[in-house]
């Protein structure tokens, strides 16, 4: 079964999706693995203006667009002072992709997937994963079986329709790629996962009716809530329907009261702010309340000899300017490109995929160094500043517009980062 496959992708998210259909649309063969069957639940629902760059390619426009809300800018909101200050995606240095979508991630994410399917993908979902087959330090193929599936068996039968040992079968590739998102398969085995000081944020979060928007174009804009203790999302759909999240301290979990359920402690942590209430005032919950802790984390490296990482399965930083399906999504995009010449050159050594960690690294780090500056407050003075310049201006919407993987742009990123971030941030030291 070698010579079956070109690269074998672990995870049918937006990473892995995206890189599946890449390859096709490139002419190699592809074979996705997917723990779950879709459609499932997912956050992170607010895309970013440029990673329509990819949609475009892969002929995605006309799909995305029938099925979610357009969104045309971003609007932070100061519970603390009253300010509030809206960038519209129009005015970033390249104006070209002026929007991007509100999307519910259960639909989204089954939409990527059946895509690449449909351009030649091999996409096997309910399939687990178990190791990375390894000879010497290279990747060279995957153990991997097929899960049994709620309602699938009777429950008396259950227990026999489980996989176990004797399910599982070995499959090779070249390239072997780690898109399982916050499992992170292969980097927690490999011990190259840790988190990111002074952001172990918990995200606590649900879905709601009746949500206050904005009126007009700026209906599908996120809204950002700063309080005390953290922030608000705001992200609306195409609809009634609207996702609402608090990205809060752990000090603020640690007042948690015994017993207190989280959608005690979701309402009460709407209660710190005006904004929030005065959004949720008329809004009835439609799903409970979930809760993700210890948001953010980093991968030293992200490729190796026939193995790499995209999206999540490399590094997550807090959702803040909802940069996690960009960095998974432009990500991937380069990953193809970068294991396509690797097979053209029959070398898929971790030196083949040099560019495609450092262009990836950077992104990150950039994004890690803004998220960085908004916890310690530099950044967030910057987005309500009275008086900003039109280039500042121009930086910060082109930043949330996710302009940070191509490289005209990096001296103005440098510039930026040295005027308003203090010598003790990690990201571009």
């Amino acid at each position: 079964m070698t010579d079956r496959w070109d690269a074998i992708i672990l995870g049918g998210g937006p990473g892995g999706s995206t890189l599946a259909a890449s390859l096709a649309r490139l002419g190699r063969r592809a074979l996705v693995l997917e723990r779950e069957r879709f459609p499932r639940f997912h956050i992170g629902e607010s895309l970013l203006p440029r990673s329509r760059e990819v949609f475009e390619r892969l002929g995605l426009d006309e799909k995305l667009d029938a099925l979610f809300l357009r969104k045309y800018g971003a609007r932070f909101l100061c519970s603390s002072t009253g300010r509030a200050r809206t960038y519209s995606f129009a005015d970033a240095f390249d104006p070209r992709f002026e929007f991007a979508y509100q999307v519910q991630r259960d639909a989204f994410d089954q939409l990527l997937l059946r895509h690449a399917a449909e351009l030649g993908a091999e996409v096997r979902e309910s399939w687990e994963a178990v190791e990375v087959v390894f000879e010497g330090s290279r990747a060279v193929g995957v153990r991997a079986r097929p899960r049994a599936r709620p309602g699938d068996a009777a429950p008396e039968e259950a227990a026999a329709a489980r996989p176990d040992a004797s399910d599982v079968v070995e499959l090779r590739a070249p390239v072997i790629v780690d898109a399982t998102g916050r499992d992170t398969l292969l980097a927690s085995r490999m011990r190259r996962k840790a988190q990111l000081a002074e952001l172990d944020k918990t995200a606590l979060f649900a879905h709601y009716e009746g949500v206050a928007r904005e009126d007009g174009i700026h209906e599908g804009n996120i809204q950002i809530v700063i309080f005390e203790h953290g922030w608000f999302w705001f992200i609306p759909f195409r609809g009634a329907l609207t996702s609402v999240g608090a990205v809060v301290s752990s000090s603020w979990i640690r007042s948690r009261r015994k017993g207190e359920s989280l959608d005690e402690l979701f309402d009460r942590t709407v209660a710190q702010s005006s904004w929030a209430r005065e959004f949720l005032a008329n809004a009835r919950r439609t799903r409970p309340v979930g809760a993700l802790a210890d948001f953010s984390y980093r991968i030293d490296q992200l490729a190796g000899d026939g193995w790499l990482f995209v999206g999540d399965a490399g590094g997550f930083l807090d959702p803040l300017f909802s940069t996690g399906a960009h960095v998974a999504i432009k990500g991937a995009d380069l990953a193809a490109t970068a294991i396509h010449r690797a097979l053209e050159a029959g070398d898929t050594s971790r030196a083949a995929f040099a560019g495609y960690e450092a262009e990836v690294r950077y992104a990150v780090d950039l994004f890690l160094g803004v998220v960085q500056g908004f916890y310690k407050g530099h950044f967030r003075e910057t987005l309500f500043e009275p008086n900003q310049r039109p280039t500042m201006r121009k930086l910060i919407t082109s930043m949330l517009a996710g302009d940070a993987f191509h490289a005209e742009r990096r001296p103005q990123w440098a510039s930026f980062l040295r005027q308003h971030y203090p010598p003790d941030l990690p990201a571009f030291r």
